[in-house]
């Protein structure tokens, strides 16, 4: 039987990418870096450009337009259309999209979405849409931002698509995954951050496996599944939010691909097929996860130069594609790097490997 050949996009289709040609499938990735081992992986793999944290929606069209859809079975994204949910109805008219329909991340993204969460009863940090008299305390968010890109601090100088009390805490998520009437855990993370001047909550990576009080499991669990059934969640999501001490506060809801999906890999025979078997409307059984993996993205401290040939150790991931580089590689200041990944029995220990390996590959680049 030939494989089946999907198109994947998302500001990194790596994970998702050799999940899927792991289960035989081929791929054309849509991807905001294209890194090495996208590319690898990949029977096409096309680098799409940004503006700032958002997709250039004309470059995109243009990109799409070009691709042979005849032999192509679906369409499956990640983050990268959380500012632009309507682009998804665009695609919808030119190929079969496989996750949550456009309407569903509309209603994930916007600032309506609050409403839904006091229906539903599920607690989060205070918001409003105009400025607060008194900023301290208060963050400025954009509608659709992702990886704390788009979170600034609250000042009276600064605008913003709305304002959310700041939550002093342990950011954490859920993966799970939906049929659309119930939904199943796959596992608790610890979400990392990489503060720069400019971009205090940046996403660093995350630990999964993460054990936290059964009272909170429970919170994110019942959150996921009101959820779920108001919205009709299919495949792989995410939820988002920070403990505070015992009390868990939901940030947002991601109805797609997340960045913790590589983090399970184990958790199913492939989490791909997980994903695919959600979107039909059959709820797919998950393992218990036995150990955790961390993963942390390394950005650049600075301008950095390396060589053509640099040794990458086996764990670093997202690697550049050097290939697009003449004599050397060169990253800009705050740019991503690659990302390092660590597996061992506990979260805490997870942690504490990928930062040592990650301080180690820094080490060798500046060296």
């Amino acid at each position: 039987m030939l494989p089946k050949k999907f198109i994947i996009a998302a500001t990194s289709v790596r994970a998702y990418a050799q999940a899927a040609v792991a289960c035989g499938h081929a791929v054309i990735a849509l991807d905001a870096f294209i890194d090495t081992d996208t590319k690898r992986v990949s029977e096409q793999a096309f680098k799409l450009n940004m503006l700032g944290w958002q997709l250039d929606e004309a470059a995109f069209k243009r990109v799409f337009s070009d691709l042979e859809l005849s032999e192509v079975e679906g369409f499956l994204y990640g983050s990268l259309f959380d500012a632009t949910p309507e682009l998804l109805d665009w695609i919808a008219a030119r190929v079969q999209i496989i996750g949550n329909p456009p309407e569903v991340l509309k209603k994930a993204k916007a600032f309506s979405f609050f409403d839904l969460l006091d229906d539903l009863k599920i607690r989060y940090p205070e918001v409003r849409l105009e400025k607060p008299v008194e900023t301290k305390h208060w963050l400025c968010k954009q509608i659709g931002g992702s990886g704390g890109m788009h979170v600034r601090p609250a000042s009276r100088n600064m605008t913003a698509d709305y304002y959310q009390r700041e939550v002093i805490g342990e950011p954490v998520s859920m993966l799970f995954v939906a049929d659309g009437k119930e939904m199943q855990s796959i596992g608790f993370n610890r979400q990392l951050v990489a503060p720069a001047p400019e971009l205090p909550y940046r996403f660093a990576g995350a630990v999964s496996g993460v054990q936290l009080p059964l009272a909170v499991e429970q919170v994110f669990c019942e959150s996921a599944r009101k959820l779920t059934v108001e919205l009709g969640l299919r495949g792989i999501c995410s939820l988002d939010g920070v403990l505070d001490g015992e009390t868990l506060w939901v940030l947002e809801l991601n109805p797609r691909l997340s960045a913790t999906f590589d983090l399970y890999q184990n958790a199913h025979p492939n989490l791909f097929e997980a994903h695919m078997q959600g979107c039909k409307g059959e709820l797919p059984e998950v393992q218990q996860y036995k150990s955790s993996c961390a993963q942390v993205i390394l950005y650049a401290d600075d301008a950095l130069v390396l060589p053509l040939d640099f040794a990458w150790p086996a764990w670093a991931i997202n690697i550049p594609p050097v290939e697009e580089f003449s004599s050397r590689v060169e990253i800009k200041n705050n740019a991503p790097i690659c990302s390092v990944r660590a597996e061992a029995e506990t979260a805490e220990l997870a942690f504490a490997q990928v930062m040592q390996s990650a301080k180690k590959l820094k080490e060798m680049m500046y060296e």
